[in-house]
């Protein structure tokens, strides 16, 4: 067997595979006998009327298609096990030559992981400032007036633990509330300030196929939104955007580009500083995760090994965040 590798961009990769007959008769002749096995003739049980016989009634181009599946499924994987290369998704395969007394030739499309060379990201977050967290009184006296106004529509079990006969107290419970909110959002703007600082420094390219994986979803979001919130038809709603579905999906490209080139240089860094989630970590979360009460009736549906791999991520990603968020105390 030949094969090459070619470079079509810095995540796309072409491999070019030549499989000699001798070779790819073997497949030929296992998927011969496997389809002998199903072939149903009048006269005869399943599987048990003459192997010529049998033949004679199977489409060569259905042998030949099959045998070559079989093929590519054992020879790509060997192909990239040797190569080392670390790939993304799926192949995309395409067959050059299949006939018979003939090789195998085949291409495999395939987008892989690319290298990420981080800037001394320590010393670009280092004049980041976080903003002084500021509640005027005018904003606990909408908040308490908003209240006040929605009194009669709060559920009753809800409305008990609101002290609406002590104004005072109540106002600096809605005060603790909106700092909360505040700091929360605060330490989104800053997170954000730190990876864009960091992604303007840091050049490579995101593989495609991750873009449009994240934009098929996205485009489906979208979809399910517009008809749960919005309550109008997606064409509808097309027509006050002023695009088609293509164009709404490809206006999108530069949002999810942007948001998985940093979500990889989070990766990146995790590595960088060896950041892991400890079992004690991943046990407590998952733990929670299974008894939280909009779970605890599901649990025994809930995927395992997804749910892990998932909180994983969530742990070590909070975990770099807050390393970097330190950077910035730290200089």
């Amino acid at each position: 067997m030949e094969n090459s590798i070619k470079e079509v961009s810095k995540t796309k990769k072409e491999i070019s595979v030549s499989v000699p007959f001798e070779e790819f008769d073997k497949f030929i002749q296992n998927t011969t006998d496997k389809l002998v096995k199903e072939v149903e003739i009048k006269g005869f049980r399943k599987g048990q009327a003459p192997r010529d016989l049998a033949i004679k009634n199977i489409r060569q181009e259905e042998i030949l298609r099959q045998a070559a599946s079989a093929a590519v499924n054992q020879i790509y994987p060997e192909i990239i096990k040797e190569s080392k290369l670390e790939v993304i998704g799926p192949p995309e395969i395409e067959i050059l030559k299949l006939a018979p007394d003939n090789p195998l030739e085949f291409k495999a499309f395939i987008f892989i992981m690319p290298e990420i060379g981080l800037p001394d990201y320590r010393k670009i977050i280092k004049d980041i400032k976080s903003s002084e967290i500021i509640i005027t009184d005018e904003e606990v006296e909408q908040a308490f007036k908003q209240l006040e106004e929605m009194k009669d529509n709060i559920p009753q079990e809800q409305k008990d633990r609101i002290k609406f006969d002590d104004p005072e107290e109540l106002k600096r419970v809605l005060k603790q509330e909106i700092r909360k909110e505040k700091e929360v959002m605060e330490k989104g703007r800053v997170r954000n300030d730190i990876l864009k600082l960091i992604s303007e420094k840091c050049e490579f390219e995101v593989p495609e196929i991750l873009v449009s994986v994240e934009k098929h979803r996205m485009l489906e979001d979208i979809k399910r939104n517009v008809s749960q919130v919005l309550k109008v038809s997606f064409e509808d709603y097309l027509k006050q955007v002023k695009k088609n579905e293509k164009e709404l999906e490809d206006s999108l490209t530069g949002e999810v580009t942007e948001r998985i080139k940093r979500i990889m240089i989070l990766g990146k860094i995790q590595k960088t500083e060896n950041i892991e989630a400890t079992k004690e970590e991943l046990e407590k979360e998952i733990q929670g995760f299974l008894n939280h009460p909009v779970n605890a009736k599901i649990k025994d549906q809930i995927d395992q090994k997804a749910l892990n791999a998932y909180l994983k991520e969530r742990i070590e990603d909070e975990k770099t965040l807050q390393l970097l968020e330190g950077m910035i105390v730290n200089n």
